[in-house]
């Protein structure tokens, strides 16, 4: 019997504290709302509300208003949609809510100014929005105002009607008024404040360049004028890359990456090449210095500008030094000339600029990122300047992301770095502030922009098959097999030293040098050292960097 009786009254206890849980319900222990408007009338606000749980909740939501723009809940993921015109963010929680949390929810108002007929103008401001569910212990305002006004503002509730300022404390300090509401106020409660200032005072309300509008019909015009103008003037035929193990006919390894993606035409491996074919010889002395030698001189055999080149690089002189102006001057004169002598013979004459396919796509992001920016930044001074800074800086990041194909193809990593953090700094920031279906639309096309635009304009049949043989080389030497670099060895024991050239100016040089492992070579007919050269390929090729090096620091110069 007395364990029947402690049974009971263990039951008893559980049934007591199930119908206690069950009874609770989720209810806002505090809410704070802070109002700063600005000169135009319009208003950022800012929520802190701390919520109750009563257990078992798994989705939480925050209704902000009617016409309300760019709202967060900081530092969680929310579902925006609209219910009755009012807009509301769902915060949802796998695990459900449980005991006390606080969160904090910023978002725009505008349209909140309407003119009297006697010229006056009526503030109307929704302080608390009628689709909260939960009942509100305590809650207090602030307004901030651009100045003071001498008027004072009247308040309308849902349930207390105007009566509702007999229950509320009020203040008012300069150009902030503040207030808070003595009785606790039931679910669904709104709270609106009316306030009749002079004419004049509030100037007319700006564009905030949101995710509706103008603002996206531009992004969207710009967009579509970009894709036309690619397809009627731009778009080429598919290039045919297939691997080939012979350089490409007619470019030689200082056409290469603007070839292959609209570089600069690198004029060392114009020197380097020109070596491996017997013109002149490259001999680095006890005291670090790069020193050309013309071994003979070049002739009709080769192409005119060459010819050029050759013969401003050396003079009336044989030798000529690496650090030298002449060899500055050599090599900017070279990079003009190279591209362009391509550039007449690889495009159509039909073939339209990519400058303004990459324009129309900076203007296009320049835009989203305005929109991001007009509904992330609150009401503040300067706000136009930091709307235009971020309008540039949308632009600017464009740019960069559009280099990112380039900069992949030609293995450039710094370019390749800035262009995938400038695509995370749009995305996440559009992802935070609003607008992201329109800056993801603007990113992809950066990107494909980017990729259409790196070889330049729409390319004639010459062009497709020059880019093609190219492509189709640099192919070859990412997937040659050492066996096959020990076979080409057999045959030509200058392979190696005739290919680094071309393997160097497509930025495959260290693999290249790689694939040979540590086979003993012959010495390099063209290029020699002071100091003895390592006899295997990969050793062969960090000194012949070093040197690169140097001929580099003198362009740069």
């Amino acid at each position: 019997m007395r364990g029947t009786k402690k049974l009971l009254m263990f039951l008893g206890c559980c049934l007591l504290l199930c119908a206690s849980v069950f009874a609770a319900d989720t209810t806002i222990a505090s809410m704070k709302t802070d109002c700063l408007l600005d000169a135009s009338g319009e208003c950022q606000v800012t929520q802190n509300v701390t919520v109750e749980f009563a257990g078992g909740e798994t989705e939480m939501n925050f209704p902000l208003g009617t016409g309300a723009t760019g709202g967060s809940v900081v530092g969680f993921e929310t579902e925006k949609y609209e219910e009755n015109g009012i807009t509301i963010l769902k915060l949802t929680n796998a695990a459900g809510f449980t005991g006390s949390r606080t969160f904090t929810i910023t978002y725009h108002l505008s349209g909140l100014v309407t003119k009297q007929e006697d010229g006056t103008q009526l503030l109307t401001l929704p302080l608390l929005c009628p689709k909260w569910a939960y009942a509100i212990s305590s809650y207090d305002f602030t307004v901030t105002l651009p100045t003071a006004v001498e008027t004072d503002p009247s308040y309308v509730s849902g349930y207390y009607g105007d009566v509702i300022e007999d229950y509320m404390s009020v203040s008012d300090k300069d150009n902030v008024l503040g207030g808070t509401i003595k009785e606790s106020l039931r679910d669904h409660e709104s709270l609106t404040m009316m306030l009749n200032v002079g004419e004049g005072y509030f100037t007319a309300s700006r564009s905030r360049w949101t995710g509706s509008g103008l603002a996206v019909a531009l992004v969207l015009i710009f967009a579509l004028l970009a894709l036309v103008y690619w397809a009627m003037t731009l778009r080429s035929s598919s290039l045919r890359a297939a691997s080939r193990a012979l350089p490409p006919d007619a470019a030689f390894p200082g056409d290469l990456p603007w070839l292959l993606a609209g570089g600069k035409p690198d004029f060392n491996m114009l020197v380097c090449y020109w070596a491996s074919l017997g013109y002149l010889s490259i001999y680095v002395n006890d005291k670090g210095h790069v020193v050309l030698r013309r071994r003979v001189e070049m002739g009709n055999e080769r192409r005119r500008l060459d010819v050029k080149l050759f013969s401003l690089l050396f003079g009336a002189e044989d030798v000529t030094d690496g650090a030298s102006l002449r060899y500055k001057k050599t090599a900017e004169k070279a990079q003009s000339v190279i591209t362009r002598y391509w550039r007449r013979r690889i495009y159509s004459k039909a073939s339209g600029n990519p400058l303004v396919m990459r324009g129309l796509c900076v203007l296009a992001t320049a835009i989203a990122a305005l929109i991001t920016m007009g509904a992330l930044l609150p009401v503040m001074p300067l706000r136009g300047l930091v709307l235009f800074v971020s309008f540039v800086a949308g632009g600017f990041l464009s740019v960069l992301i559009q280099r990112g194909p380039a900069a992949w193809v030609l293995g450039r990593v710094a370019s390749l770095v800035l262009a995938v953090l400038s695509f995370l700094a749009l995305f996440i920031t559009a992802r935070v502030g609003g607008g992201l279906v329109t800056m993801a639309l603007c990113l992809l096309l950066s990107l494909f922009t980017g990729w259409q635009t790196m070889r330049g304009g729409q390319r004639s049949e010459l062009g497709s098959q020059v880019v093609s043989q190219c492509l189709g080389f640099r192919r070859f030497l990412s997937r040659m097999t050492g066996h096959y670099c020990l076979m080409m060895l057999h045959r030509d024991p200058q392979y190696f030293y005739k290919t680094l050239p071309y393997a160097e100016a497509m930025n495959l040089g260290a693999p290249f040098a790689r694939k040979f492992g540590e086979v003993e070579m012959e010495p390099c007919e063209w290029y020699g050292e002071a100091k003895d050269l390592p006899n295997t390929a990969p050793g062969f090729y960090d000194r012949f960097c070093d040197t690169l090096e140097l001929l580099n620091m003198s362009i740069k110069k």
